[in-house]
């Protein structure tokens, strides 16, 4: 028995490319995906072209409509919009943020709703296959028992995994997720536009990168980590370093702190995995903690 039952008719207010997909992969595994609304008429009616039998409407009449609505709206907007609408006892009412708590929902909760949060952890774009991008990832819970299990089924129903997350973990796990996604992103961004400074090769730097970045990801999921650490601080190659050290002052000061901070956080994993030496070690963070210290960076 899937969760289906239990929700009854759905409803997403925001129509996003979150809600895009788990409206479509709900519909999919026989969720009554009945309504969409958002700030954009146009956004509420495409989501629902793609859902037969769900229908654009306001806000309002989701809610009313609907006897579980998913708040798909931005972070800071979410008890914005619920204090702006009408609830009813014994309906569902829940939002998928990774960092906001349920207070955001306290309005829904005073009216008698049971509230409840689940975070999807993927990024989410238009055009997506909306069960791929949702199978075998990690999906953040946090609800009370009577709604718990039936967000478990959900989650189970989308061929995803459950986390159970407490209201006091929510910014920490969700700063731990934009470490890991949005941060990788801005990384790889800074370091192809170090080859701005390469005669010849200013506009290759992500093209060259991208493969190279992919391979780290694919070694790491199938290695873990230490293991598929690599490069010349994780083997103990001070004299490259300072290479780069050096070439950064002269060329992208900018990115040296970046690059200097994450290299000494690089040093223990290095040490885990057995490659890195102590009296290497010691020299690199000597190195690394002086260049920090030109820059005006405090270490630790």
């Amino acid at each position: 028995m899937t969760a289906a039952p239990l929700f009854g008719d759905v409803g997403f207010i925001g129509a996003g490319a979150l809600a895009s997909a788990l409206a479509v992969a709900m519909h999919r595994r026989g969720y009554a995906v009945r309504a969409v609304a958002s700030r954009t008429p146009a956004s509420a009616e495409r989501l629902a072209a793609e859902v037969p039998g769900c229908v654009p409407l306001s806000p309002q009449a989701v809610a009313d409509r609907c006897s579980a609505v998913f708040l798909t709206v931005p972070d800071d907007a979410i008890a914005e919009v619920a204090a702006s609408l009408r609830w009813r006892k014994g309906q569902i009412v829940m939002h998928c943020s990774g960092a906001v708590s349920l207070d955001a929902l306290s309005s829904a909760a005073d009216a008698g709703a049971i509230t409840g949060a689940m975070h999807p952890l993927q990024t989410f774009t238009d055009g997506v296959d909306a069960e791929a991008v949702l199978r075998g990832i990690a999906c953040a819970v946090e609800a009370p028992s009577s709604l718990r299990e039936a967000l478990e089924r959900l989650v189970d129903d989308l061929g995803g995994w459950l986390l159970s997350l407490n209201a006091a973990d929510r910014a920490l796990y969700h700063a731990s997720a934009i470490a890991a996604c949005g941060l990788v992103a801005t990384l790889l961004k800074q370091a192809a536009d170090l080859w701005r400074a390469i005669p010849g090769l200013e506009d290759e730097g992500m093209r060259a990168l991208l493969p190279l970045t992919r391979s780290t990801l694919d070694n790491i999921e199938r290695q873990g980590l230490p293991a598929a650490l690599t490069g010349p601080a994780a083997r103990g190659d001070v004299g490259v370093v300072r290479m780069h050290l050096d070439a950064l002052a002269e060329r992208a000061p900018g990115f040296l702190p970046l690059y200097a901070s994450l290299s000494l956080a690089l040093l223990p994993i290095a040490r885990d995995k057995g490659t890195l030496a102590a009296p290497q070690e010691a020299q690199l963070r000597q190195l690394l903690t002086a260049s920090l210290a030109e820059e005006g960076v405090p270490c630790a």
